[in-house]
Formats: C-alpha cells, structure tokens, sequence
C-alpha cells in the first residue's frame, strides 16, 4: 500500500480530528472512506475516469477490480 501526505489548515484539521473522535474512526480511516467513495462515484459518473478505469488491469479481489467490474455491470 502506498502513503500519501498533505497539508490542511490547522483549523481543518482540528475539526476533522473532532469529527473522527465522536464518530469513533482515525483520522486515516476516514479520509481513505472519502476519498474510495469519491473515486467510485466519478468513475461511474465520469466518462473520462470509467475508461482510466476499464483500461486498467488489476488484482482479483482489489478495490480497483471490483469497481472495474461494478462500471462493466452498469454499462450492460
């Protein structure tokens, strides 16, 4: 799995981690969920993400196989 890092103001940040406390999930956690469930629905929305995506070739089983497969399935 590869890292990432980035920057936010530290008020964003302060909330963000505020957020993560009371829902009971890290900060990682989260951020992952946003990011997979923006990525999924661009690649089902976005004709220039869906071919990226059916171009690929990916790892039976990965996150990325399967939303291949989901954007297949909506396509027939």
């Amino acid at each position: 799995m590869k890292r990432i890092n980035f920057s936010m103001p530290d008020e964003c940040h302060a909330l963000l981690k505020s957020v993560c406390a009371l829902k009971g999930v890290n900060m990682q956690d989260w951020i992952y969920q946003c990011v997979h469930d923006d990525f999924v629905k661009r690649a089902l929305e976005d004709q220039q993400v869906q071919q990226m995506v059916l171009g690929g070739t990916y790892q039976p089983g990965s996150n990325a196989y399967s939303l291949k497969e989901s954007i297949r399935n909506s396509l027939n």
